[in-house]
């Protein structure tokens, strides 16, 4: 009998994962008095919305035991700290003052982080920071980003890394992305938060594998890796979202 495939069992794993976890994962968002509703699995659009299929983005993939961006609370006190992480954590930067309060885990390249950032212009921009666990040997493609004055939604794809890329099963890891909305949102306002993840790692509008290739090389996005992770840091400069090749 031949013995199951790397590929094959990374698979039926995923499956098992897609539908234990529906329904029941955790999330941690902003401390507020405003009574804030968050799903996942939610619809990955807005209906009247605006969304975003390749916004500006800055993601930060990381093996840490804390969130690898997040926001200091009054104090020193992180917001959306937990001893143990939940899948989900959100936050809406929307004015600078804010986001000076960024922060990273130790290993994460703290500089990309702050530029981005400061790059940001909230008289008509917002910065939206997201960040979700994955399995080690997956990763997660972004395929939009939907929001109106009120609620905010995300979408993602789950894919197999490359077979060059060690990883462990059973192993997860953070995915942190500060995504740039063209947009000056009033975090008070936003009171519903949603996230849907593909996992047959395709994001609606997909083609064919060549076509979504091409799509997925040509987006607007940086990345950096923190403690754990494979992912090599940018050089500078492609740091900046968007920088010209």
């Amino acid at each position: 009998m031949v013995p199951p495939t790397r590929r094959r069992l990374l698979r039926t794993a995923a499956a098992a994962t897609a539908v234990g976890l529906a329904g029941c994962n955790g999330s941690v968002g902003e401390r507020s008095g405003t009574s804030r509703s968050v799903s996942e699995n939610a619809d990955s659009t807005i209906p009247g919305g605006t969304t975003e299929h390749d916004p500006e983005m800055l993601l930060v993939r990381a093996g840490t035991d804390e969130l690898p961006v997040r926001i200091d609370g009054d104090g020193g006190t992180p917001e959306s700290h937990d001893p143990q992480p939940s899948r989900l954590s959100y936050a809406v930067i929307d004015t600078r003052s804010r986001a000076e309060r960024l922060v990273a885990a130790d290993g994460v390249d703290v500089d990309a982080v702050t530029a981005f950032g400061s790059a940001t212009a909230f008289d008509s921009e917002a910065l939206y920071l997201e960040t979700r666990r994955v399995e080690e040997c997956f990763r997660l493609r972004l395929c939009g980003i939907s929001w109106t004055t009120e609620q905010i939604r995300t979408a993602y794809a789950r894919e197999l890394r490359p077979y060059d890329e060690r990883c462990s099963a059973g192993e997860s890891v953070f995915e942190s992305r500060l995504i740039r909305l063209p947009a000056a949102l009033d975090r008070a306002a936003v009171s519903s938060y949603g996230s849907s993840t593909d996992g047959q790692g395709r994001c609606h509008g997909d083609g064919d594998g060549d076509g979504r290739r091409e799509r997925e090389n040509g987006r607007r996005g940086s990345e950096i890796g923190g403690p754990g992770s494979d992912t090599p840091a940018p050089t500078p400069a492609a740091t900046r979202q968007g920088a010209s090749e």
